[in-house]
């Protein structure tokens, strides 16, 4: 089974939403790579203004969710060799930004770049095992 490239969109602005300030989104018909969007994450308590597609990653893998510390579970993703080497290349050229993993142009996570990826593996922590189950469901979407 290929899994779905994973979208990464730069976020120019985020600020905290309502369910009902969240723009409709139609996964028949999503935005275009090249345009801006505006959406919210999947939870919809956060509004995100992102920029166009940086890039595609391709995904060998989701590992399912597992407890990490007291309230936090994390869901590992594998990156195919040549999607671990752009986000390499693109989390060093990128330290301190905000970016979104979308899926369905809604935003599935968006973590601040700490430091450079070049592990090939992008780990992704919620609160709940609920989330967790979503997020590894989601970005392990099937094509």
């Amino acid at each position: 089974m290929k899994i779905a490239p994973l979208p990464v969109r730069p976020v120019n602005k985020s600020q905290p939403a309502s369910p009902q300030k969240c723009p409709a989104t139609d996964p028949n018909h999503p935005a275009a790579p090249t345009d801006a969007l505006t959406t919210c994450d999947i939870g919809r308590t956060t509004l995100y203004m992102l920029g166009p597609e940086t890039m595609q990653l391709g995904l060998i893998h989701v590992d399912p969710p597992k407890s990490l510390t007291a309230g936090f579970y994390g869901v590992t993703l594998i990156l195919d060799p040549s999607s671990a080497a752009a986000w390499a290349s693109y989390t060093g050229a990128h330290l301190q930004d905000h970016v979104a993993f979308v899926r369905d142009d809604l935003v599935i996570e968006a973590p601040i770049i700490e430091e450079q990826v070049t592990s090939g593996r992008i780990a992704l922590t919620t609160q709940t095992a609920e989330g967790a189950a979503r997020l590894a469901q989601l970005a392990g979407r099937p094509t």
